[in-house]
């Protein structure tokens, strides 16, 4: 597995050190890949430790297929973390991450300080007419899709530009597998998680509409909930440093 991290580099196959202040682990949404976190890199390894993985199949990660299901997701980060022995820290996941990051919360809450979930409902709604164009794109019979249903209005199209650069970088295949692994999800789950939740959605957000997101949040006990302004699907991207600040006002620490 591919990763990016914040701090000294280190030789290959030796964990980075990642001691300081506070460790984030990043989970990357479906058909994504670490580099969509770059800004959150930045701006929490100012003072803390930081890393973002690519998932199977994603990025420049191995393999040619991605895994069937959430479930599967998280185990995988289970052992990634016992592989670099991660101290306990705060796991954020948007979208499918976000359903990885609920799994994970409930296999290895003693691992975690916190966690912050991004535009993740309860389930899914992953229309069929889109995992039928997903399907024509994996087939060869049209291009990859390009479209602003994922932004808010108020996004600049630099910044939608840089999503779509990222999303190249994962396989139509791979994509695909993820939308259907997303249908997977089953937020009933949620009601037993056990770990300090911030849950975050944007106002601007048609693909995970905050009502929905909100649902998920009541879901778990204690979890704070709050709605980013003139943000998408891709809050963190569209804008970082509100979410910085959201996150960081969760956990106590200065912004």
């Amino acid at each position: 597995m591919h990763c990016l991290h914040t701090g000294r580099t280190s030789l290959p196959d030796v964990p980075p050190p990642l001691d300081r202040g506070r460790l984030f682990l990043f989970v990357h949404d479906a058909g994504g890949n670490a580099g969509i976190w770059r800004p959150q890199l930045e701006a929490f390894g100012r003072c803390h430790s930081a890393l973002a993985v690519d998932l199977p199949g994603h990025g420049r990660s191995g393999g040619l297929d991605g895994l069937p299901d959430p479930a599967a997701y998280a185990a995988l980060l289970e052992s990634f973390a016992g592989e670099l022995s991660l101290r306990p820290h705060v796991l954020v996941g948007c979208g499918l991450g976000g359903a990885i990051a609920v799994l994970l919360a409930l296999r290895a809450p003693a691992r975690l300080e916190g966690l912050v979930l991004i535009a993740t409902p309860p389930r899914f709604d992953v229309p069929d007419e889109v995992l039928a164009r997903c399907r024509d794109v994996v087939r060869g019979r049209r291009p990859q899709h390009f479209g602003n249903e994922a932004f808010s209005p108020h996004t600049d199209v630099e910044v939608m530009k840089q999503a779509w650069g990222e999303q190249v970088r994962t396989d139509p295949r791979v994509a695909l597998g993820d939308l259907e692994a997303c249908r997977r999800f089953d937020g009933a789950v949620a009601g037993r998680v056990a770990v300090p939740t911030l849950v975050l959605a944007g106002a601007d957000d048609r693909l995970a509409p905050p009502e929905d997101v909100r649902a998920l949040a009541a879901a778990i006990p204690g979890a704070r909930f709050e709605i980013v302004e003139r943000a998408g699907h891709h809050l963190p991207l569209e804008r970082p440093d509100a979410f910085a600040a959201s996150v960081l006002s969760f956990l106590g620490e200065p912004s």
